[in-house]
C-alpha cells in the first residue's frame, strides 16, 4: 500500500508539474527572429547602459541575475525570456550580452511589455 502511495504522489507531482510548466511555456504570441543588441536590463533602465565600452559590465550583470533584454535597430526593446523547458538558448543569449545578436522565439506581449521565449540565439 505504500509503494502504491508514492506512486501516486509522484504521479501527480509530476502531472501538476507539466500543468504548471504549460502555463509558462506557451504564452499566445508567434514566433518571430529579431535582431539587435542583447543588453542586461538593469544597466540599461539605469543609466541607458549598452554599446561595446559596457559589454564587460553588461556580462558581469548578466551572470549576477540580471534580465536580458535585446534593443533593436528601430529603438523596440524586447525582454528575453528563457524557456524552463529548454534554457540552451537562453544561456546562449546571455553568452552574447553586449553584442549583436539574432533571436528566434515566441513574441508576446503582456501588460505593455513585449518580450520574447527565446529558443535559438545566434552571433551576428
Amino acid at each position: 500500500m505504500r509503494k502504491l502511495t508514492s506512486a501516486a504522489i509522484i504521479v501527480v507531482a509530476v502531472a501538476s508539474s507539466a500543468w504548471s510548466a504549460q502555463g509558462h511555456l506557451d504564452p499566445a504570441g508567434k514566433t518571430e527572429t529579431i535582431s539587435g543588441e542583447v543588453l542586461d536590463m538593469a544597466c540599461y533602465m539605469g543609466h541607458e547602459g549598452k554599446g561595446k565600452k559596457h559589454a564587460k559590465c553588461a556580462a558581469a550583470c548578466v551572470a549576477g541575475g540580471a534580465p536580458l533584454g535585446v534593443l533593436t535597430k528601430e529603438g523596440k526593446i524586447y525582454l528575453v525570456v528563457g524557456d524552463h523547458a529548454n534554457e540552451k538558448p537562453y544561456v546562449e543569449a546571455k553568452a552574447l550580452v553586449g553584442g549583436d545578436a539574432k533571436l528566434t522565439g515566441t513574441v508576446f506581449t503582456r501588460g505593455g511589455l513585449t518580450a520574447i521565449v527565446v529558443s535559438k540565439a545566434e552571433k551576428l
